[in-house]
């Protein structure tokens, strides 16, 4: 290894490039990263390092997967018209009610986050019975896609999944275990909340109800539902008896939902389909991670990523809480809310040692979450915009912060407050 820059210079260096390519030269994200990782090798004294540029693209390799698996059962679902009888069937069994038609548009979505823990998944997904069923009370597509975007984010974070939370517990050596109460702490309050928001605060700005597809009869509706069931009853199955059934992991499991419809969709739209499946926003965001994951590795290897630990470790309060709520969901904007709960996640449990690790890791999962709806990756908030087919990631902002505010507050609570709550969370 030749001599390279200090560890700090490098990250302000590559910072300053990557805001550089991005913000002034309009490079793609995937490009902006992976220019910044090569130079961040070189100017760290490790030249090019192709071994490790590969090995970082596979880094995100499973959520890559079941990034293309959700957006194939999404479109699945648009082709063979299950998105639009399910949602007909939803706004008639909730007599056409903003409420109950919100609370059952919003079960499919939380449901599929919970049991992936990624976010964006279950946005593709789920996301597609939300939008007819939302459209048909008068909501905008923005305020459509704030409603997914929230629903995917809280789902995320409750059990039995939470991928940023099975991260930052991996980095403490911590077993995945009796985290169940603190994340449903964390989850619950503020999807009840978005409910709330977006039946009263932020509510449809049509007064009447559109009658379109209202002709669907309770068959159709409830054949539209029968491949959400069966991937929930896949995933509740293998989780109530995990020595007898093996789980096929996320990916399959919603390709196997996926196939059910496929008697129901057209030759033609197949086709569509498929083509939509690795295409457009799900291939952009595809080589996002895969290109997180090369920045991740170079990070490691230049000593940027330890240099970070060390001193973030090195915080005292009140600058670590402030370090966390401005300072996690800024730079998991620019590597997603997996990427940070790894990278700055791990040394901040770390730093709150003395109390319940359990705690820690719920908490910080949950600031790490509010990175899906900041820019420029925002993942929740673009393939929410992309599967409505409108607005934008601004748009979608404005219209889902009080949940999210709520989330923020709880799991500052959670950290501040973590050895009273400790006996009744854990």
């Amino acid at each position: 290894m030749t001599s390279g820059l200090h560890p700090g210079i490098v990250l302000l260096l590559s910072l300053t490039l990557f805001f550089f390519l991005h913000r002034r030269e309009r490079w793609p994200l995937p490009l902006a990263f992976l220019t910044v990782a090569i130079a961040a090798a070189l100017v760290g004294g490790f030249g090019v390092p192709f071994r490790h540029l590969v090995e970082g693209g596979f880094g995100f390799i499973n959520l890559v997967l079941a990034l293309f698996a959700g957006a194939f059962f999404g479109h699945m679902m648009q082709a063979s018209g299950a998105a639009e009888a399910a949602a007909a069937m939803i706004v008639r069994a909730a007599g056409a009610r903003v409420l109950p038609v919100l609370a059952l548009s919003a079960l499919p979505i939380f449901a599929v986050g919970m049991f992936v823990g990624v976010a964006g998944v279950a946005v593709l997904s789920a996301g597609v019975f939300a939008v007819p069923a939302l459209r048909r009370l008068g909501y905008q597509d923005a305020t459509i896609a704030a409603f997914i975007a929230v629903m995917a984010t809280t789902g995320m974070i409750a059990p039995p999944m939470n991928v940023p939370a099975m991260l930052i517990a991996d980095g403490v050596n911590m077993p995945w275990s009796n985290l169940s109460r603190s994340l449903l702490a964390l989850s619950l309050p503020p999807a009840l909340a978005g409910l709330a928001w977006f039946s009263y605060g932020c509510g449809p700005t049509r007064a009447s109800v559109s009658t379109e597809g209202e002709d669907a009869s309770w068959r159709k509706g409830l054949l539209g539902l029968l491949p959400l069931a069966i991937i929930v009853a896949i995933w509740l199955a293998v989780r109530a008896f995990p020595t007898v059934l093996v789980d096929p992991a996320s990916p399959l499991v919603l390709v196997l939902g996926a196939l059910t419809a496929l008697p129901l969709v057209p030759r033609a739209e197949l086709g569509k389909a498929v083509t939509a499946t690795f295409t457009g926003t799900p291939l952009f965001l595809a080589a996002v991670l895969v290109t997180i994951g090369v920045v991740i590795q170079i990070m490691t290897l230049t000593g940027v990523r330890g240099w970070l630990v060390v001193n973030t470790m090195a915080l005292g309060a009140p600058w670590n809480y402030v370090s966390l709520i401005v300072g996690m969901p800024l730079l998991g904007g620019a590597l997603s809310s997996m990427s940070v709960a790894d990278v700055m996640g791990v040394p901040v449990a770390f730093s709150f040692i003395g109390q319940d690790m359990i705690l820690n890791v719920a908490a910080l999962s949950a600031i790490a979450s509010l990175s899906e709806f900041v820019p420029p990756t925002a993942i929740a908030a673009v393939l929410s915009c992309y599967v409505v087919g409108g607005g934008t990631v601004g748009q979608v902002f404005r219209r889902a912060w009080p949940p999210m505010a709520v989330l923020a507050a709880l799991a500052l609570l959670m950290l501040a407050f973590a050895r009273q709550l400790a006996g009744i969370l854990t």
